[in-house]
């Protein structure tokens, strides 16, 4: 148990750290979000992820109905929460949605690392490192979800920035069915690399790109405030 809650919260709050220490004191002298906000919707990211991996836990997501149905609704979940009222039109809810996200991401990844060594009489060297791979895979797919679906709400974009964490989740869900429908090493471990390279991929482009471009709207928000 300690093992998968390092696997699975033990990236995420690298994660956070990682990208929002240029966004925070002491790297800036104003923060761009409430540390209060961002820790409890960590929090509630977590407890979202807790009941969505239980609830999975029911169903096969090797077959391919189930792994696009889950897809759509984690990612409806944090559409719903990140447009409340409170965090609608307000540019630090991109910050809050990746915190959201990456909660989610930790315990799901938790669950699935547990889930995997419990069944497993003893790991070898390539399970082990799948289990690894698996767990900072979901950590990096709901983190780069959760930015894009605040973004989405901080800037009145909601279904273009919905549209683009599920079609990331879908395809996410699909290249790692193929291990549970195909049974070749080969083509296993080739969907599993692909997976790992596009959630990557976004999670860079949310940290390099869509948060700094956030904080130039938020910039220039104040620069007009002031004017």
């Amino acid at each position: 148990m300690m093992l998968a809650a390092a696997l699975g919260i033990g990236p995420a709050l690298a994660l956070l750290f990682w990208t929002l220490q240029d966004y925070t004191y002491p790297r800036v002298e104003r923060p761009f979000f409430d540390d209060r906000k961002l820790f409890l919707m960590l929090a509630v990211g977590m407890v979202i992820g807790v009941i969505v991996y239980v609830l999975q836990s029911y169903f096969d997501l090797g077959y391919l109905l189930f792994a696009l149905l889950f897809a759509v609704v984690e990612e409806l979940l944090k559409l719903v929460i990140l447009n409340f009222p409170r965090f609608a039109r307000r540019l630090d809810t991109s910050f809050y949605g990746l915190s959201m996200g990456l909660g989610i991401g930790s315990t799901m990844a938790f669950g699935a690392v547990l889930s995997t060594i419990q069944q497993s009489d003893g790991l070898g060297a390539m399970a082990w490192v799948m289990v690894v791979i698996l767990g900072v895979q979901l950590v990096l797919l709901h983190g780069s979800c959760g930015a894009l679906v605040g973004t989405g709400s901080a800037r009145g974009e909601v279904w273009g920035y919905f549209a683009q964490a599920g079609l990331l989740h879908i395809g996410f869900n699909l290249l790692m069915a193929v291990p549970l429908n195909v049974d070749s090493d080969l083509a296993a471990w080739t969907s599993v690399v692909l997976a790992t390279l596009l959630v990557l991929y976004y999670y860079i482009q949310v940290h390099r790109h869509l948060l700094p471009s956030v904080v130039k709207d938020a910039l220039k928000a104040m620069g007009k405030t002031k004017a």
